[in-house]
Parts: C-alpha cells; structure tokens; sequence
C-alpha cells in the first residue's frame, strides 16, 4: 500500500488536488494520505469533505511521521512551497520513513531545467536539496524530460533511481463553448462575490460576452507574480491590432490563496494592479475563487487558454487545461513548453509572436479545432486513470526488488 504525504483538501493547493485526482483512480485498499493539520497549515474553506482514508496529523513543528504510519511505501509530494525554505525539515521526514523500514519515493513538483544558477540548469536551493535527499530515496519521480535530464546531469550516479511520470490529467465531458459560457457568466452573475458594479457590466454585456463573433481569452487560478496574469491584457492588445474587426476580451479570474503562512499584503499590490485593469469591456477581471466543479466550464468558456507565465517548473495547470477542452497555446518554456510540444501544440517567445499565432486560428477555425483535437489526445494518453496505474507498477517493483519500470518517455 502507498501512503502518500501531501497536502489533500480541503487545503486549496494544487498538489492537494493533483493528490485527489491521483487517487480517485486507485482501489481503496492500494492508498492512503497522511496531510498537515488543518488548522496549522492552511485556512479551508467553510464547507469541507473529509476522506476517511486521509489523516491530517502532520505538524509544522513536530518534525516527525505519525508513530501509526501504514503502507510499505511512503511516497512524499514536494514542492518548495508547502515544505518550507529549511530543508531539514523534510529531509527530517526521509530520515523517520527509512528508519522505519519503509520505500521511501518522492516527486518533485517543481525542478527548473532552464535555470542559469546551475550547469545542470537547476536552480541553485534545488541542486542542493536533492544532493542530500537522493541518497535518502528509493525513487525520485519528476513530471518532465527537461527534469530528468536536469537531475541525472547533475547526479549521474543516481540516475537509475530517477523516473518520469508526467503529470495526470483529469478527463472532463466536453461542452459546447457556449453552454460553457452561459454557466460561467451566469455564476459570477447570480453566486460569486464580485461587486455589484461588475455584475451590472456583465449583465449589459451578456449578448456580446455569448456571441460567437466575440474571441475570448484568459486564464484562472491563485494570484501569483509569476503567472503574470498582467501580460495577457498586454498580448489582447497585440492581438487586437492584428484583428482590428474582432472583438478580443482577455477574462481572468483569480484570488489570493488563504495560507496561514503567508501574509496577504504581501499580495495586494498584485490585485490592485489587476483590478485597474479592468475596464469593463475588453479587459475583464474578477477576484474570485471558482469552485471545483465550475473550472473546466470556465476554461472550456474560453476560446484560447493562455499561459504565459514569468517562471513555470511543470506543467500541471496546462494538463488541467487540456482536459476541459479548451485550445491551450503558451509560451515556451519550461515544463509548459515542453507539454505543449508533445502535444503537437504551438508555443512562443514572445507575445507578438503568439499573437500571430493566435491569430491565424482566429482566421482559419479549422487550425484551432486540429489543435483541440491534439490537445484531447494527449489528455486522454495521460489522463489520471492511466497515471495511476504507473504509480500502483512503480510501487509493486519497488516492493519486489525489481528493476525500475520506464513508465513515461526519457530522453
């Protein structure tokens, strides 16, 4: 049995949720999650749906493993941001989970491959970490090729303990582009908490928002510097130079993430520039957080999902894009860039090159129905049922002494 330790909602974080997915598609008695204390690590939401096979015991100041820990192999979900800037203190972890004879993997969710830092292109707090975790770890799992070339470059003598297995996707129905978009407006109209001055805009724009002649763009997700949720009002201005007789809208959604760890104002400034943005008309932005069940409407509601982000390690929010439907276009870097590549979709290095991109499929639909297309195989190639099932044979040849399977493409 696999015990994975993560964060798992009701904490709104993307490796809670990429964990959810992950296991939904795994039998009941092949897993389990050891998660952070509700109170200490992450403000949930009012309504929460506990699992009764997650136990959130872990501490941010009790450095050790629950003393009941089950499964033979733990497996550990990484990324910077939940396990603090010390390093000990996951490392700490590793240490407790070997001592109890357990097969101890990891996957890293964020490793640069394009970082100037390091000859490996690492970054310089992620080169150091791994020099002293690889030895503590049966397995390290990253999400993409760049990172694994990354990681046996810097670490040869490790490199039959690094597997790829790319990030999941999750498969949801396709719907036409506007029934998405009536749900979506019809949401932020009737049930969102934006203010009344925005509802009042979208009401008065609700034919234009619903007619095909209108091109919609954007991205959705938590208020960060380094998706650059700025840029895309930037790019509609490019794009709509090129098309003068189209009506381009860029639409964001977006909400400072409630961490307990983080302090909100260091985030205002942020959302102060995005709601100066918006102008109502072209230029729309709205703080809110959408709720699960409403996000592959919302990216589907798009004509193009954007990404173009200042720093980007994987490609997680891109594969979530994909399974909604909606075309993805990006900008190359990365694991973003590297996703987008293999799914035979455009990627560019600059706006103005993806705005002639963009605009190409504006003028000629059947480019942007292929890419669809390309996008839907792709998420059906790596949807979460078929990622499960890597993690489950990963886990059987650790458990048998096996040599590592090859479960994704390794350069």
């Amino acid at each position: 049995m696999i015990n994975f330790i993560s964060t798992f909602p009701p904490m709104m974080c993307g490796i809670g949720s990429y964990i959810k997915y992950l296991v939904s598609h795994m039998p009941s008695e092949s897993w389990r999650v050891t998660s952070f204390k509700l109170d200490e690590f992450f403000q949930p939401p009012e309504s929460s749906e506990f699992v009764d096979q997650v136990s959130y015991e872990l501490s941010l100041t009790d450095r050790g493993l629950p003393s009941s820990l089950e499964g033979d192999v733990v497996w550990f979900q990484h990324t910077f941001g939940i396990w603090r800037e010390d390093p000990s203190y996951f490392l700490k972890f590793l240490e407790d989970a070997r001592k109890r004879g357990k097969k101890v993997v990891a996957s890293f969710h964020t490793i640069h491959f394009q970082s100037s830092q390091t000859n490996s292109g690492m970054r310089k707090n992620e080169e150091d970490l791994l020099e002293r975790a690889l030895p503590l770890l049966d397995v390290l799992t990253v999400f993409t090729c760049g990172a694994y070339r990354a990681t046996v470059k810097a670490f040869p003598t490790y490199k039959d303990k690094v597997v790829v297995i790319r990030h999941g996707v999750h498969l949801y129905p396709v719907l036409s582009r506007r029934d998405a978009r009536v749900k979506l407006i019809g949401y932020l109209i009737n049930q969102a908490k934006i203010s009344p001055e925005k509802k009042q805009e979208l009401k008065r724009n609700y034919s234009h928002l619903l007619s095909p002649e209108t091109i919609i763009l954007g991205n959705f997700g938590f208020l960060t510097a380094d998706k650059a949720f700025s840029e895309l009002y930037r790019f509609r201005q490019f794009l709509q130079r090129r098309l003068p007789r189209h009506r381009i809208i860029t639409f964001i959604i977006g909400k400072i993430q409630m961490r307990k760890d983080k302090k909100i104002s260091e985030f205002l400034p942020l959302l102060e520039g995005l709601n100066s943005l918006h102008d109502g008309e072209g230029n729309l932005f709205f703080e809110d957080y959408l709720p699960e069940e409403l996000l592959p409407l919302a990216l589907r509601a798009l004509d193009f999902t954007i990404f173009w982000p200042r720093n980007a390690t994987q490609s997680g929010r891109v594969s979530h894009a994909l399974g909604a439907g909606t075309c993805v276009i990006g900008r190359n870097i990365e694991g973003i860039g590297e996703t987008l590549k293999l799914c035979g979709l455009p990627v560019a290095d600059s706006l103005e090159e993806l705005a002639e991109i963009v605009g190409e499929f504006i003028l000629h639909p059947e480019l942007r129905e292929k890419a669809e297309r390309m996008g839907r195989e792709y998420a059906e190639r790596y949807s979460y049922e078929v990622q499960a099932k890597k993690h489950l044979l990963l886990a059987e040849s650790l458990m048998a002494n096996k040599k590592l399977p090859v479960l994704d493409e390794e350069p």
